[in-house]
């Protein structure tokens, strides 16, 4: 399976500004309903937030992947936001969060968002994404790194 396809220019954040978990999912959401990647922000957000109050989705090495399944999604949808200075985001390690991957499945096909669910966790433990990540300076240079880093595993 290859995800660098789902991660469009615009779906990428270079540097959110809120300072916890709660607002800076609703920053991030609120940010793609601009850039009209999605239309359903409210309910986006409310499953999101649900699926946090089940266990923080803040995995280690400074990596979270908020995921929800959304009735009617035709493809899964990714997106990326870069948080430069880091934040509390209830992670496994306990350390900051700097980079997030949003991550929306379609309510009739569970499989497939867990799918590319499991292939972004062997991405973060089997290559250098995080890494290279946080110090991106472009939408370009994320996608660019997650294709070569992809093609690593």
């Amino acid at each position: 399976m290859e995800i660098h396809g789902l991660l469009k220019e615009d779906q990428i954040l270079l540097d959110l500004e809120s300072d916890d978990k709660k607002h800076v999912l609703e920053e991030f959401v609120s940010a793609l309903k601009k850039k009209r990647v999605i239309s359903e922000d409210k309910v986006i957000l409310e499953e999101l937030l649900k699926r946090e109050k089940l266990g923080s989705t803040g995995l280690e090495k400074g990596i979270a992947i908020p995921h929800a399944l959304i009735e009617g999604l035709e493809n899964p949808l990714l997106a990326l936001a870069l948080i430069k200075r880091g934040i509390d985001f209830e992670a496994v390690d306990q350390m900051p969060t700097y980079i997030i991957v949003l991550l929306l499945g379609n309510k009739d096909n569970p499989g497939l968002q867990l799918e590319v669910l499991a292939h972004i966790c062997r991405l973060v433990k089997e290559t250098q994404f995080i890494e290279k990540v946080k110090v991106a300076e472009s939408s370009q240079d994320i996608r660019l790194i997650l294709k070569e880093e992809e093609e690593k595993i």
